[in-house]
């Protein structure tokens, strides 16, 4: 239902007072208590109201006191599954009043006068999977919107990629922020460049915002134990230039626990849009079977013809295959201009020829940035092609390399011009694709204005993620926001070379947690160790050689490896041991995800490829608590290393039909316990097959 829809009608519905078995008066202390479930076991929750409110309308799934804002919402079996306020920014003196118009029917309307009415409509029933639909709109235009939900007695999930990336997720401690994708390098507390408007509990909640409410959020601000959502247009990239009132509308489902919520929610509402979204494809085989080489780490900017020719040999005399040799920042003279610096590489298409020959594809590192200096910039701009200040006729955005014009990709003839000169480049130099960077809604200028009005700024990031897939399934992208079914790798955000939750090792797990529970299965890991930024875009450092070890051995097992520091520039133990699970991510994971990939991924939507310990035990407390171990489809469970000198570790095997069977010994280990203390030298990673077939 569209909100803007919502102060243009009332809704019909009939006062009823609330129901038990048979007849019974409504017992009145020092108010009313108030449940719009009427059978079950349902807890209800004591409100104060007056006696225009006795009659209050209900709803089977929803309790609600349009006095105090609280309210509850009840799965099937009438249990309480979330708790809240609503409209928090409302001054507590304005009083909610009934706005239903007797007609009958599956929903609600309250109106809080003179400041904003509210919509509550049940839109999903599909035996024990339900959904409502709450619709606010402001009658005020000084309003914002602020509903408020209890995070307590639950673990949550989703969300967003972040530079401290926890989970479950009710370990942040974010403030309000525009809910839009960010560069979390610019600023570490943004929501990060790859999120979806979705919110999982295992209580078996979800909660999907739509896609066109100025949405902001908060979760655990200070320790408060929320979740909230916001409604403003103010000081955000939300475009509002012809003085719409705020509006908010999400969706809350349940359903019995986590997992079937999550693909319930997934099967019958969609995205905010309402679309249902899975992959159209798989991508790259050979991406996902064999390491990416890029120069980025080992390099930075310091690049040319003969070091990447050395890279490429060494490469193969060290005995590792490639699915490409990525060449990233410094070909060029100007940011913006697709051709490459001279002295550097005096002949792009003869260095192509020869990797080629050597066994690798080239692709390339691109963005939707040219800076003034250049001549693409004044061309751009005269055709209009750049994002602009709105009433200008241009818009300088700042973005890492400088200052220049934004591509904008709402312009069906700016993303033509733009893929004209990258395929180009392809048939000038034998290049094989691309790597795509930026594309988050931060480097959009302030007032912005595109050729077809945004409703949303991440639709900036949809975009651009689009235009990147139209040059075929060996492409990346690093920004993403409605953009599941495109059959492309989103990588992770560029991690830093350390141990911890400040965006080191121990966020690899939960990023790709976080990007798969969101509808991305196809993540790419960020190289091999972290990124070595202690040296600047000169050069680099080599990171902590376990951790080098740690960060090789979990991203084994993931959709994808990277690698840019090299195994050998630290010693032979290390070549040894990166050789060993290359060959082990090629001829043992390889198989295993792109048969989950076939059958589950791009079949059914949310399916991610690496999994939650919980997507096979969705009610168990200690499967739903775990971020140190994951699932490679339903099968496989690896219980990695994440901290320094360290070669023993407690493991959690989730209660399931079968026994946990550990590689590579092969004991056979029953599920629903913990293992204390086992040995997990520095060359190996503790994992376990499941075989359903057998029992202890």
């Amino acid at each position: 239902m569209s909100s803007g829809a919502v102060s243009k009608r009332r809704i019909a519905l009939a006062a009823c007072l609330i129901l038990l078995v048979g007849s019974i008066a409504i017992a009145i202390i020092s108010g009313v208590l108030v449940s719009v479930r009427n059978q079950g076991v349902s807890e209800t929750i004591p409100v104060q109201l007056d006696d225009e409110f006795e009659q209050t309308p209900t709803l089977e799934l929803v309790q609600l006191d349009a006095t105090s804002r609280g309210i509850a919402v009840k799965n099937r079996d009438g249990i309480d599954v979330l708790r809240g306020t609503l409209a928090v920014n409302t001054p507590s003196e304005v009083r909610g009043v009934d706005c239903s118009t007797g007609e009958g029917g599956n929903s609600l309307c309250y109106r809080w006068n003179n400041v904003a009415e509210l919509d509550v409509r049940v839109v999903a029933e599909n035996g024990k999977f339900s959904c409502i639909h709450m619709a606010w709109e402001t009658l005020a235009a000084d309003t914002p919107l602020r509903d408020c939900y209890r995070l307590d007695g639950a673990h949550w999930y989703g969300s967003a990629g972040m530079f401290r990336q926890r989970w479950p997720i009710e370990k942040w401690n974010q403030t309000t922020q525009m809910y839009a994708s960010g560069d979390v390098y610019e600023n570490w507390q943004y929501y990060g460049s790859v999120l979806d408007r979705y919110w999982l509990s295992s209580k078996g909640v979800a909660i999907r915002v739509s896609h066109d409410s100025p949405l902001h959020v908060s979760l655990n601000d200070n320790d408060d134990g929320m979740v909230c959502f916001q409604s403003t247009y103010d000081n955000s990239f939300y475009p509002n230039f012809e003085g719409n009132l705020h509006r908010l509308d999400y969706t809350i489902c349940t359903h019995d626990n986590v997992r079937l919520v999550h693909d319930g929610i997934w099967r019958e509402i969609g995205l905010g849009g309402g679309k249902l979204i899975i992959p159209s494809g798989i991508p790259d085989n050979r991406m996902i079977r064999s390491p990416i080489w890029s120069t980025w780490v080992r390099f930075k900017i310091s690049i040319n013809d003969s070091l990447v020719m050395a890279f490429a040999d060494e490469i193969v005399a060290n005995g590792f295959g490639n699915s490409q040799l990525e060449i990233d920042d410094g070909y060029n003279l100007k940011y913006g201009e697709l051709n490459f610096d001279p002295e550097r590489f005096p002949n792009m298409q003869d260095t192509v020829t020869k990797l080629h020959a050597k066994g690798f594809r080239v692709t390339l590192w691109v963005h939707p940035f040219a800076n003034t200096d250049t001549d693409v910039y004044q061309d751009g701009k005269e055709k209009g092609y750049w994002v602009t200040k709105r009433g200008q006729d241009e818009g300088v955005t700042e973005w890492w390399n400088g200052k220049g014009g934004l591509l904008d990709v709402t312009n069906p003839a700016a993303v033509d011009w733009f893929m004209a000169r990258l395929e180009k480049l392809q048939r000038d130099t034998g290049i094989d694709s691309f790597k795509f960077d930026a594309g988050e809604t931060n480097f959009l200028v302030k007032d912005f204005e595109t050729y077809i009005p945004l409703v949303n700024p991440c639709e900036y990031t949809t975009l651009y993620a689009k235009m990147a897939a139209r040059l075929g399934s060996q492409v990346e992208v690093r920004a993403a926001y409605e953009n599941q079914d495109l059959p492309i790798f989103v990588r992770m955000m560029d991690k830093d070379s350390r141990w911890g939750w400040d965006n080191g090792l121990k966020t690899l797990i939960t990023s790709a947690l976080t990007f798969g529970i969101i509808g991305y299965p196809y993540v790419l890991p960020d190289m091999i160790g972290g990124n070595s930024y202690e040296s600047g875009f000169h050069g680099n450092t080599l990171p902590d050689r376990e951790l080098f070890i740690r960060w090789l051995e979990i991203t084994a097992f993931m959709p994808a490896m990277q690698f840019s520091i090299s195994p050998w520039q630290y010693d032979e133990e290390i070549v040894t041991i990166s050789r060993k699970w290359v060959s082990f991510h090629e001829n043992f994971i390889t198989p295993i995800l792109l048969k989950t990939a076939r059958t589950e991924t791009t079949v059914a939507p949310g399916q991610p490829l690496i999994r939650p310990v919980w997507w096979i035990a969705p009610t168990d407390e200690e499967s739903l608590q775990i971020d140190t171990e994951f699932l490679v489809g339903n099968d496989l469970l690896v219980a990695p290393i994440l901290d320094n000198e360290t070669y023993v570790r407690d493991v959690y095997l989730p209660p399931v039909d079968g026994v946990w069977t550990r590689m590579p010994q092969g004991d056979a280990v029953q599920g629903g316990q913990w293992l204390r203390n086992v040995p997990v030298p520095l060359d190996e990673v503790l994992y376990f097959i499941l075989d359903p077939g057998n029992s202890q």
